[in-house]
């Protein structure tokens, strides 16, 4: 029984290590690169030796492999949960999952930097590919299987969904573009405003007109 809980308390401290290690790496990707990212710099800030890391993640690809999966499960956990909530609607759930995909730029905002990080380095884009590609092109499915309820719901004989979904993609992506560099105080709201207003010129009975109207400074 003894060695049982032994073995029980190294298996959570070896756990919690590795995931300091992993949020160490996160904070280098988001304000180093992926190049500057090293094992040792990873180290220094999860305040643990080189060897520990080593021995987590064997080489510097496992590490940046490891951060993938990191921020894709959690990303994964909140998509899904929105999947399996109680929305009573297609259009409901559509605009839960994009308002969920805008305000993550905004919460997560290091994750954003990790994954531009990946997209523009050769390593990083192999490894992205590999690794988070087939989840994104699972969450693109989800969106164009509500797109294509929707259509028959109301009808919309002329509505391209393949080109639509391609419309959002590129909103989205460009909101989260915007958010890494630019990094304003506006950009959820403007942001979601933005696709408010797409959706409901394409989908007229789902999406109620709004008129959006520029905050007044104090």
């Amino acid at each position: 029984m003894r060695i049982a809980k032994t073995t029980d308390k190294r298996r959570i401290r070896g756990e919690r290590s590795k995931q300091a290690i992993v949020k160490a790496a996160i904070s280098c990707i988001a304000r180093r690169g992926l190049h500057d990212a090293t094992l040792e710099r990873v180290a220094q800030k999860a305040k643990v030796s080189k060897a520990l890391v080593a021995f987590h993640f064997k080489s510097k690809t496992g590490m940046l492999g490891a951060v993938l999966d990191h921020q894709e499960t959690i990303f994964e956990k909140g998509w899904d949960a929105i999947l399996a909530g109680n929305s009573i609607s297609t259009s409901g759930t559509l605009l839960e999952l994009l308002d969920y995909d805008v305000r993550f730029s905004v919460e997560y905002r290091d994750f954003i930097s990790v994954w531009h990080a990946y997209w523009g380095e050769p390593e990083g884009n192999s490894l992205y590919r590999n690794l988070s590609q087939p989840r994104d092109e699972r969450y693109e499915k989800d969106v164009r299987g509500l797109l294509s309820n929707l259509t028959k719901e109301g009808k919309y004989n002329d509505v391209n969904i393949p080109a639509v979904e391609r419309g959002i993609n590129a909103m989205v992506f460009g909101i989260w573009r915007d958010s890494h560099l630019a990094n304003g105080p506006n950009d959820y709201s403007n942001g979601m405003q933005a696709i408010y207003a797409y959706l409901q010129k394409i989908f007229p009975l789902h999406y109620k007109p709004k008129v959006f109207r520029k905050k007044r400074s104090l």
